[in-house]
């Protein structure tokens, strides 16, 4: 009898089943060992390695949201940061010999030349470095140790930016609507524009967006949750990334980083949720991604992660509520805010009338904020001025941001709160206006707000 179970044990133990039951039930419950590599693959997980450390070294995004974000001193030190890392020189001849253009001294960030030219050396650099790390690491096969430090990286790389983008959004600071937009005409709108016209009409659907970033950066800081955080990023960055190529957002290359980011994150896991996705199957559990031996170093792992993770948010979320309070939406609008209409313009003396063709005459005067106007001409284009606007003393002063060198400073009388009558020179002429405020009500796209029933079926 003895023999005969033996037997069948070992029969069993000889088994694929049996192998994979004895691989998951290792001695001292540890966790089976890792697979190994063949060279091809191994070298493609280094170029990527390289690659994505690369940018994430090298982007003042990144370094900025690993700071907590902020203005100041902090955009300043991101500002020094990138131009640590901008090694003109090799950019310009990388852009010389691809690119066909030598770059300027101007450096913008976004998707200029210089970030173009950057990814081509990141890339030569990765593929260089690869090839060198293979030949000196040549005797390892598995890369799970140095796996798990990477992906903790790339975690709170990309959850610094989930709370970066998502902070600036729940509080909400990226998307504005100031008067200006309601009355620039709609084809005059570059698509960014409109975009972020749509998206800053409806503070409710902005906040949400923020709040859906924040959440993914949230559970990607914790290891347990960290593939459903992945996967939530993934699918966010997937719309910021086809939003950015449909409406030419000049963020393009930076919003597929962070879309890769969040796909290398999640492509350990790939498998077996296709496969409880496909399939009548329970979902097999993660291998574990435990960063020590021992369960209380893991835990304490856990905690500092959390910790720091929510400091980051922390420190996000106070900067640009601080902005938005000082100088957002949040701060107290100036006496003269809102759309002001030409009524009457005249010119040493004689008035003009209200005449499309005439580009002397004004239109409206728009008071954005405190420190921002718009002059808006007949034929309704907008020139976009700086202001400082004086109630004390009575005056407007304006400066065009399209020609730095134009200047008028206005005088200002107030016969009732929505009438205006401004007296100044404006390019050594006299000019007198009389101005009447438009209710900003009136423009649907502020008054029409929610609702659940509706009379009229139509769509506009």
């Amino acid at each position: 009898m003895k023999v005969r179970v033996g037997k069948w044990l070992r029969t069993v133990a000889s088994s694929p089943a049996g192998r994979a039951a004895g691989r998951a039930l290792s001695p001292a419950g540890t966790s089976p060992a890792p697979p190994k590599w063949a060279g091809a693959a191994r070298t493609a997980y280094r170029f990527g390695c390289v690659y994505t450390g690369l940018y994430c070294l090298t982007s003042p995004q990144v370094y900025l949201a690993l700071r907590g974000g902020g203005m100041g001193r902090r955009q300043e030190a991101a500002d020094a940061w990138a131009k640590l890392w901008a090694i003109r020189p090799v950019r310009n001849w990388m852009s010389v010999r691809v690119l066909g253009r030598e770059l300027g001294d101007r450096f913008d960030g976004g998707d200029d030349p210089h970030t173009w030219a950057g990814q081509l050396c990141w890339l030569a650099g990765a593929a260089a470095a690869a090839p060198v790390w293979s030949v000196l690491d040549r005797h390892r096969t598995d890369r799970a140790a140095l796996d798990k430090w990477f992906r903790l990286a790339a975690r709170f790389c990309l959850a610094g930016q989930m709370f970066s983008y998502g902070a600036a959004k729940a509080v909400p600071l990226q998307f504005q609507l100031p008067p200006s937009k309601l009355v620039e005409p709609l084809g005059d709108l570059t698509p960014m524009s409109l975009l972020w016209a749509h998206t800053g009409s409806s503070k409710p659907y902005q906040i949400l967006l923020g709040c859906a970033e924040i959440t993914g950066g949230l559970l990607l800081i914790v290891p347990r949750t960290a593939p459903l955080g992945a996967l939530l990023c993934a699918a966010e960055m997937a719309q910021v990334l086809l939003l950015n190529m449909t409406f030419d957002v000049p963020v393009k290359v930076h919003s597929f980083h962070l879309l890769l980011l969040g796909l290398l994150l999640l492509a350990p896991h790939t498998p077996r949720l296709a496969d409880a996705a496909f399939t009548q199957r329970p979902l097999p559990a993660a291998t574990p991604t435990d960063l020590f031996r021992s369960r209380r170093a893991n835990r304490i792992a856990t905690a500092l992660q959390a910790g720091a993770g929510l400091l980051l948010l922390g420190a996000q979320l106070r900067n640009d509520w601080t902005f938005w309070k000082n100088h957002g939406g949040g701060r107290e609008k100036p006496e003269l805010y809102g759309v002001w209409d030409v009524t009457g313009f005249s010119v040493n003396g004689e008035q003009l009338p209200p005449v499309t063709t005439d580009d002397r005459r004004w239109r409206r005067i728009v008071v954005d904020s405190v420190d921002a106007v718009a002059i808006q001409h007949m034929d309704d284009s907008l020139d976009p001025c700086m202001a400082a606007i004086d109630m004390n003393a009575r005056s407007v002063a304006l400066t065009k941001m399209a020609d730095p060198k134009w200047q008028v400073t206005f005088a200002f009388e107030r016969p009732a709160d929505d009438l205006l009558v401004l007296d100044g020179e404006v390019d050594g002429r006299h000019h007198r206006l009389h101005l009447r405020r438009r209710d900003l009500t009136s423009f649907p796209l502020v008054s029409r707000g929610f609702h659940w029933v509706q009379e009229n079926s139509s769509l506009r």
